[in-house]
C-alpha cells in the first residue's frame, strides 16, 4: 500500500517521496479473520472530509498540521515548491508533513470536481510505520 509524503526541505522548500506502508497480519478486529493487514496504529486529532468543486485551485499553502489524505473522488493534482508535481486519482494516499516554509498547491484536474478525507495526526508516523 503506497503513500506519497510531502515533505518540508531544510531551505523551506518541499519536496515529494514515495513511500509503503509497513504492513503486519491484521489484528485490529478480534478474532481476527486470516487474510488482512494493518499498518501501524497512528494517534489522530480529527477527520473531515473535503470537497473542491470543478475549477477551484488551491493556492500555495503549508499544512496546518500533519495531514493523511485519501482522495475519494475525482483526481487532484498537488506540486510542491521545486515544481514536481504528482497526479493522484481515487484511493491514493497523501501525507502532507510541509508545515513551515513554502508548502505545495492542489488543483483539480480535467475540470473535475475532487473529494478528500483527511485525517489530522497528532504526530507524524514513525520509521516503523514505512517499509524500510
Amino acid at each position: 500500500m503506497k503513500v506519497i509524503r510531502i515533505n518540508q526541505d531544510d531551505n523551506f522548500g518541499s519536496r515529494f517521496s514515495d513511500h509503503d506502508w509497513s504492513l503486519e497480519e491484521g489484528s485490529f478486529t478480534l478474532p481476527s479473520p486470516a487474510g488482512y493487514a494493518t499498518t501501524p496504529q497512528m494517534k489522530a486529532e480529527g477527520v473531515l472530509m473535503m470537497h473542491h468543486p470543478a475549477g477551484y485551485i488551491d493556492d500555495w499553502h503549508t499544512a496546518p498540521e500533519i495531514v493523511l489524505g485519501t482522495v475519494l473522488r475525482g483526481a487532484v493534482r498537488i506540486q510542491t515548491s521545486d515544481m514536481d508535481t504528482r497526479v493522484l486519482q481515487a484511493g491514493d494516499q497523501f501525507l502532507a508533513c510541509d508545515l513551515i516554509g513554502k508548502g505545495h498547491r492542489m488543483f483539480e484536474v480535467n475540470d473535475g470536481p475532487y473529494d478528500l478525507a483527511l485525517v489530522v495526526l497528532k504526530e507524524p508516523p514513525t520509521e516503523e510505520a514505512f517499509v524500510q
